[in-house]
């Protein structure tokens, strides 16, 4: 079982983070959420997830990667539900998995439907399958009004150069307190590395 990988990114593209792990390039597949805040040149310490998929006469794996090893326990439970894939699945997660469990517990079936390729029905089956086990993974996660798309990319920023989850969070609620209500996820990061400078 693969439970990481560490290695140099080389490039990013179509979804995949391609890293360089000794005179191996290896494609990782990767969530919106965590794509958009990877670049070439970093080097990443990459919890993931193997799959190996069937497609004719063939197996081929896929490698699932995530800024941390509770993204990959959420994307496990996620793809439990019947019918949700590896790939439906990637695709789907855009928005970080705490956002989204947020809405699967407080069955928040508008919020699910804006998921690429998660309609109604879907959405009734992943909060019937799921909003038991979010509530006991997340405990009382905040409304959906009280989440930033920014801030949740902004965290997965701060773990990928080392920061506790804890300080991650602490310090993204300071910065969002200090900046405009719409910051993006560049300038959280930014402040925030800034009032860890300060300790």
């Amino acid at each position: 079982m693969i439970e990481s990988l560490r290695g140099l990114v080389e490039r990013t593209v179509d979804s995949t983070i391609h890293i360089r792990i000794g005179s191996f390039v290896i494609g990782i597949l990767a969530p919106g959420y965590f794509f958009r805040s990877v670049s070439a040149g970093q080097e990443l310490d990459i919890p993931v997830y193997l799959h190996l998929q069937l497609e004719g006469n063939r197996i081929v794996p896929l490698l699932v990667g995530f800024p941390e090893v509770r993204d990959r326990e959420f994307f496990e439970k996620f793809i439990s539900v019947s019918g949700v894939g590896v790939k439906a699945a990637v695709k789907a997660l855009e928005k970080p998995p705490y956002r989204i469990a947020s809405a699967i517990a407080s069955e928040d079936y508008d919020y699910l439907t804006t998921l690429p390729g998660i309609g109604k029905k879907r959405a009734r089956q992943i909060v019937a399958g799921l909003q038991e086990q979010m509530k006991k993974m997340y405990g009382a996660v905040p409304s959906g009004d009280d989440i930033s798309d920014s801030s949740g990319e902004a965290r997965a920023v701060l773990r990928q150069i080392g920061v506790q989850v804890a300080e991650a969070d602490r310090l993204i609620e300071i910065a969002c307190s200090e900046l405009d209500k719409e910051a993006g996820t560049s300038a959280i990061v930014k402040r925030a590395m800034g009032i860890r400078s300060r300790k």
